[in-house]
């Protein structure tokens, strides 16, 4: 008799593992749901910027730890004619447009131009009424969420139009 109990209770086990397996392969699966597209890119508000003569513009998601933020570098070479001031507003304001990735906890941005220095950025940062912070000495500063949110309203925002400052009809 106890062999038949075995080989009894190795069947019921044998049947039991059969319906669990089965009801496994039969459950739905999680559907992954897709990543939204953008509406507009990060490489949209390059391009827009490119348009610019001597003017180029790089922006992409970072990470400081598990803090995200957006790391930005405007350029302009000796063929920007144009008002500096005018370039970092435009910039920003295109950043600010984008809805590829959010802004994060704040900006990292650099402008790398002819006479340029960090502490003149920190100055036309200030008269758009953007605070900044220069970065562990760097080139870059750090601009707040919450003042790029007073400048350019929530993320994301309409498209900027060119300003006649920087060769758009105004």
């Amino acid at each position: 008799m106890r062999i038949s109990t075995i080989v009894r209770s190795g069947a019921v086990s044998v049947v039991l593992l059969g319906l669990l397996t089965a009801c496994g392969t039969a459950a739905p699966t999680a559907q992954r749901t897709p990543a939204r597209s953008p509406d507009r890119t990060l490489a949209a508000v390059e391009e827009a910027i490119a348009e610019i003569p001597g003017a180029d513009f790089k922006a992409a998601r970072a990470w400081d730890g598990t803090t995200a933020y957006v790391t930005a570098t405007l350029s302009a070479t000796d063929a920007f004619t144009g008002d500096p001031g005018a370039l970092v507003d435009y910039s920003l304001a295109q950043l600010a447009s984008q809805d590829e990735v959010d802004r994060g906890r704040f900006v990292r941005f650099a402008f790398d131009a002819p006479g340029q220095t960090v502490e003149s950025t920190i100055a036309i940062l200030a008269t758009l009424d953007i605070s900044s912070e220069q970065y562990a000495g760097g080139d870059s500063v750090e601009l707040s969420s919450s003042d790029l949110d007073a400048r350019y309203g929530s993320w994301p925002r309409e498209v900027p139009t060119l300003p006649a400052a920087l060769g758009g009809a105004g």
